[in-house]
């Protein structure tokens, strides 16, 4: 049995979760969906620090799940605390270098508040597998970014990270993409060279396969804490 903590990427919170994490406990393992805090007050370190909570609250060293740039915040929380985390998956994101932000873009921000953009801010390859009804609910449950988090930088300084097993489920694009834009250096994936146990699989689909593929993903998260 695993504990799986369960972080989602931006505009998303706990309920985003909602198709995967009943099936993983069907499987007789526990879950923690997170949602983040979403004042306008609040930090990169906050995010980061509710993860920290719930690795210290699990009774086993838990997997801990990443969504999008959820990752650098999973990947920041495996640099707090290595020694405690079973696992690391990354889901359509990256394991984020000491001092970038997790997300190097723009969006309109209103009283220190991100919203959702429209979703032609996404590439066709971002929305595959989302039908209307999927993003009419999509934006219905979404939830503003604090302006603050994104315009923080990610503080990481223990090595001992990169030694934790790391899985990269590629979404939107393929393995054989991100091997190639680690190979060419792109600053995102910098990190990838130096993680000492990391495993690579394809589930195409869209960005956000907790919606478009629940089953799927579920599949590959089990067969990761098995393996």
């Amino acid at each position: 049995m695993a504990h799986f903590i369960l972080i989602p990427g931006l505009w998303l919170d706990a309920s985003s979760w909602s198709r995967v994490a009943p099936r993983l406990e069907a499987a007789r393992h526990t879950t923690a969906a997170l949602s983040l805090p979403g004042d306008r007050e609040a930090t990169l370190q906050d995010w980061v620090e509710t993860v920290v909570r719930a690795v210290d609250a699990s009774a086993e060293a838990p997997v801990i799940v990443g969504h999008s740039a959820g990752c650098g915040v999973a990947y920041a929380a495996l640099d707090a605390r290595p020694d405690a985390v079973k696992h690391l998956v990354l889901i359509g994101g990256f394991p984020l270098p000491n001092g970038m932000p997790l997300l190097d873009e723009d969006f309109p921000e209103s009283k220190g508040l991100i919203p959702l953009p429209d979703f032609s801010a996404f590439t066709a390859e971002d929305l595959a597998g989302l039908d209307d009804a999927a993003l009419g609910q999509f934006r219905a449950s979404a939830v503003p970014v604090p302006a603050k988090v994104l315009d923080d930088v990610l503080q990481l300084e223990n090595a001992a990270r990169r030694s934790v097993a790391i899985t990269a489920i590629c979404t939107e694009y393929s393995a054989a993409d991100l091997q190639g834009w680690t190979a060419a250096g792109f600053a995102p994936t910098t990190e990838f060279p130096l993680l000492e146990k990391l495993n690579y699989i394809d589930l195409p689909t869209g960005h956000w396969p907790q919606f478009s593929r629940p089953e799927d993903l579920t599949e590959v998260l089990l067969n990761t804490a098995a393996g």
